[in-house]
């Protein structure tokens, strides 16, 4: 059987383009979870164990964080973050979590517009937290 020169051709600029696609999925799954941005909780627990200076930020309001917080977690409500940014120093990293991850998202956005560049969001928020077992205090 004889293949025609043009389908050769057409095989390998396939194979080569799905070549450069998996380098960049490739590189992106290297990436993920490992700079600043969303993280997922596991990755959130090992920023807290591996930088005792990270500041964890609930942005929930104060009822929710005496419900139940994360550990050495700071309450700045998202409603009040504007308002309360000299409380925080934006040379630090800073991990953000809500309890869904919508309200976060707002207050990384706020963070970001203010200069704060050292910011981990927690985008699935504390309710996985709670359902994967991890502690919590009151």
């Amino acid at each position: 059987m004889k293949v025609s020169n043009r389908l050769v051709i057409i095989v390998m600029v396939a194979v080569a383009a799905l070549a450069v696609a998996a380098g960049f999925y490739t590189a992106d799954l290297w990436k993920k979870d490992t700079e600043y941005g969303d993280v997922s909780i596991d990755t959130a627990i090992d920023l807290m164990e591996d930088k005792p200076k990270l500041v964890i930020l609930d942005v929930r309001t104060p009822v929710e964080y005496s419900e139940g917080h994360i550990e050495n977690a700071v309450n700045i409500p998202v409603d009040a973050l504007e308002t309360r940014l000299n409380e925080l120093n934006k040379d630090d990293e800073i991990l953000v979590y809500c309890r869904t991850g919508n309200r976060s998202s707002t207050a990384i956005e706020i963070l970001d517009e203010a200069g704060f560049t050292k910011l981990y969001h927690m985008h699935e928020g504390i309710s996985v937290w709670i359902d994967q077992g991890h502690p919590v205090v009151q």
